[in-house]
């Protein structure tokens, strides 16, 4: 954090100024600041925070018309601008962060993450944290297919990328990586070499492999700094498999997909949030209806879902992802974290479906399975 006579605000380009007369607008987004400016002084300011002075300096410069306006004024104005994030510090650059190329080709995003912050945030950051992140992510399928593409867009360095499966005719109203030729190829090879053609700067670890237990999970674990899992087969148990797992790691999980009309995800974070086990008996005890959808042996009694649509696959893709940026970054608290999210086709109405707390005697996160480590090494936040 460098100290506050040596920092050089400016006015973000995301943040523009308006109006005439007695009022100032700063535009944002959806939203808009008014400020009533009787004299001119505001207009003046906002001018001179053009990132090449220091606070100081911008006052010195304000008295040659305003002789009226204190150091303290000018302090203050800057303070509650930046409370508001209309500032960055100019001298804050991408030296030692990110090279040539990576500005260049993460230009739009570093603009994005300069929208949430402050002054004593580096931009250049959030972009770094992206790039130095791992992620494992399960299934290559309609929404891994998905997921992979658009992190290796969005400057995800490192992916362990677990799948099994073969093409289908069928999968290809959705599963954008794989083409008509490729029917009856392994998915899991054609998508590395696809993405690595859009990207060859993201490292991306190939693992052909069927899930099958917890071991499995856990084998292509190590390293991981969070788990997207988007593999569905067997269903529930998979769901269970990939959740013990994460919790006896410490990995935060993210995970959703299609119920035909809708989409869902949610997200787990060992040690803060309840896990899927904490989940499932808190619904049991409160909707018997719920309890019927398996039978003592935790087994799906309900049949499996065979409807996907592509307009829901992607927008369920960008949930996850989205998830997956405010993990890393920690420029905004997790949306779903314990807590089930969905969006309806019919109205794209999206709002929280279901909502848990983490149980003290869940055989897998609570204290008597001593396991549950809460999340390290992110900038998990809220």
């Amino acid at each position: 954090m460098p100290p506050d006579g040596t920092r050089r605000p400016q006015l973000k380009h995301t943040s523009p100024t308006f109006g005439s007369g007695d009022t100032v607008f700063i535009g944002g987004y959806g939203e808009v600041t008014e400020i009533a400016d009787p004299t001119g002084a505001i207009r003046r300011l906002l001018d001179l925070l053009d990132g090449t002075r220091t606070t100081g300096e911008v006052h010195q410069a304000l008295t040659a018309d305003f002789p009226e306006v204190t150091r303290q004024d000018v302090e203050e104005a800057v303070a509650q601008f930046d409370e508001a994030q209309f500032l960055l510090d100019a001298q804050l650059t991408s030296d030692g962060v990110l090279e040539a190329h990576e500005l260049k080709r993460w230009e739009r995003n570093i603009n994005f993450f300069g929208s949430f912050a402050r002054m004593d945030d580096n931009r250049y950051d959030q972009q770094r944290k992206l790039r130095d992140c791992r992620v494992t992510l399960l299934g290559l399928g309609g929404l891994g297919s998905h997921i992979l593409l658009d992190m290796a867009a969005m400057g995800i360095g490192h992916v362990r990328a677990v799948e099994f499966d073969r093409v289908e005719l069928s999968n290809l109203n959705r599963q954008i990586l794989y083409r008509e030729e490729d029917i009856g190829e392994q998915k899991l090879h054609l998508a590395v070499e696809r993405v690595k053609q859009f990207n060859p700067h993201i490292d991306i670890e190939p693992v052909d492999m069927k899930i099958g237990s917890v071991e499995d999970v856990l084998r292509v674990l190590d390293g991981t700094d969070v788990v997207i899992s988007v593999a569905d087969r067997p269903k529930m148990e998979i769901a269970n498999w990939v959740n013990e797992a994460c919790v006896r790691t410490g990995v935060p999980l993210i995970t959703g997909g299609l119920e035909t009309q809708r989409a869902v995800y949610y997200t787990m974070l060992p040690g803060r949030t309840g896990c899927i086990e904490c989940w499932r008996r808190q619904t049991f005890a409160s909707d018997a209806v719920a309890g019927q959808l398996l039978d003592e042996k935790r087994e799906r009694q309900i049949g499996g879902d065979n409807a996907a649509f592509c307009p829901l696959v992607t927008m369920t893709t960008g949930f996850l992802i989205g998830e997956l940026t405010r993990l890393v970054t920690g420029i905004a608290p997790p949306v779903a974290a314990g807590r089930l999210m969905e969006l309806r086709f019919a109205d794209y109405a999206m709002g929280e479906s279901e909502r848990w707390e983490r149980q003290s005697d869940c055989p897998v996160c609570g204290t008597a399975a001593g396991s549950g480590a809460p999340v390290a090494g992110l900038a998990v936040s809220g």
